[in-house]
């Protein structure tokens, strides 16, 4: 039989994890009902900068005179922030996935909001006034859940995983999963890696551009929806 402290230590557990989980499930299915009732299109990218894709990735958008949300991580950013501030100047949004990409659950609510809160403010230079975050792994306890919102920071969730970072090399699945939603947020990753990923976050940019344009999606930063 669990004990007392047994108890006690499942439901902190649930406390600190399980209820920040489903608190995110609200939050995507609300994303997801206003992205379709507005047919919004929400272009979203982490990890970045990368000093090759981003470039690259700001053309494309550039093209076709959308706005991205970019969550860079703030190591990276040191090494790349003429990036950073191109975006900037080109209309882009930039939001924080934190300093180095710590895993909430496997680093604690401490080291994670430590982790938050060096992201935030390495990235403050390029940040509005009330920044959005999105949580490594989308990974998020109650305790850093708490500390960020105290601070007037919003997160960031998706509702459509473009598969990038998972061997997706087929960019048309993704586009019309979007077209039948009638809209979403998409989640992509920036950073530079083997020329395949990267090959093929350009074409599923490129693809949902075009399929926004002629299928009547408009295309909007995150902040506008979240």
């Amino acid at each position: 039989m669990i004990g007392a402290i047994g108890l006690f230590a499942l439901a902190l557990v649930a406390l600190l994890y399980a209820l920040p989980f489903g608190l995110r499930l609200l939050a995507e299915r609300r994303l997801a009902r206003r992205c379709a009732a507005e047919r919004l299109l929400v272009l979203s990218f982490d990890d970045g900068p990368g000093p090759t894709l981003t470039p690259k990735l700001l053309a494309l958008l550039e093209a076709e005179d959308a706005r991205a949300t970019f969550f860079p991580l703030g190591q990276r950013a040191l090494a790349h922030p003429d990036v950073l501030t191109e975006a900037v100047r080109r209309g882009h949004e930039i939001g924080c996935h934190s300093q180095r990409h710590g895993h909430s659950f496997r680093i604690g609510p401490i080291r994670a909001f430590r982790d938050a809160r060096e992201g935030l403010e390495t990235l403050r230079p390029w940040l509005g006034a009330r920044p959005l975050f999105r949580p490594p792994f989308g990974k998020l306890d109650l305790a850093t859940w708490l500390q960020l919102t105290r601070r007037g920071v919003r997160l960031g969730w998706w509702t459509l995983d473009s598969g990038d970072t998972a061997g997706a090399d087929d960019p048309e699945p993704i586009v019309q999963m979007v077209l039948d939603a009638g809209g979403a947020v998409v989640l992509l990753h920036d950073f530079d890696g083997r020329p395949e990923r990267s090959d093929y976050v350009l074409a599923v940019t490129e693809r949902l551009l075009v399929a926004a344009r002629q299928h009547g999606l408009r295309v909007v930063p995150l902040g506008a929806v979240a």
